[in-house]
């Protein structure tokens, strides 16, 4: 099956010593109230970085989950600062069109455009606990060479969709902005994460 989500990556340097995480309740509570077309929502930290992981069925999910947040949002990156607040949004072009016109700006949103071959090999758990593992590699393409990079994704989408780690993958795809080429990796487990690595190792 074709991955068609959207998915969203807000990364924070918060400044030492700031409140963030008085917002996470605020923001769980939301979601849990808000739109049902919400595949995954969670906060991760790693020394002074927050990252906020978001999915969603599509692009008309996430412009009604950022008006339910907007406030809150808004009040978070004050205080951190906008210059240390960076947003990743990937997805199928389609979607990503749909959200484009309704960004203002005032935040640096990269949109990476997913491939056409993206894989969705097992359905997203609902109504639990988000305990998926996510990856999302950034390579920076030399100048010319993207297209020679494009030309291997089917042999990875082959091994992805064959191996043993099939069974313990979410979603694999690659996406492409600007002279970065990003993969986009979800995985039931570590295990299935590490199988999937095996898959790949002869051609990564």
């Amino acid at each position: 099956m074709i991955d068609t989500h959207l998915s969203v990556a807000v990364i924070c340097d918060v400044p030492a010593g700031e409140d963030y995480k008085s917002y996470f309740p605020k923001f769980y509570s939301k979601v849990k109230a808000g739109t049902k077309d919400c595949l995954y929502y969670g906060f991760a930290t790693c020394g002074n970085k927050v990252l906020c992981r978001e999915g969603y069925k599509n692009g008309a999910a996430m412009l009604a989950h950022s008006a339910e947040v907007k406030d809150d949002l808004e009040g978070m990156i004050k205080k951190i600062g906008k210059e240390k607040v960076k947003i990743l949004c990937s997805g199928p072009a389609s979607e990503i069109e749909k959200v484009k016109p309704h960004m203002d700006g005032r935040l640096p949103m990269i949109f990476i455009t997913l491939d056409s071959g993206s894989l969705l090999l097992n359905a997203f758990p609902k109504g639990c606990s988000d305990t998926h593992i996510t990856i999302l590699p950034e390579f920076i393409v030399p100048a010319g060479k993207m297209e020679e990079f494009k030309a291997g994704f089917p042999k990875f989408y082959a091994a992805t969709k064959s191996g043993p780690g099939a069974a313990g993958c979410l979603y694999y795809s690659f996406g492409v902005a600007g002279d970065s080429l990003y993969c986009r990796e979800g995985y039931k487990n570590a295990e299935a994460a590490m199988l999937h690595r095996a898959d790949i190792k002869d051609i990564a």
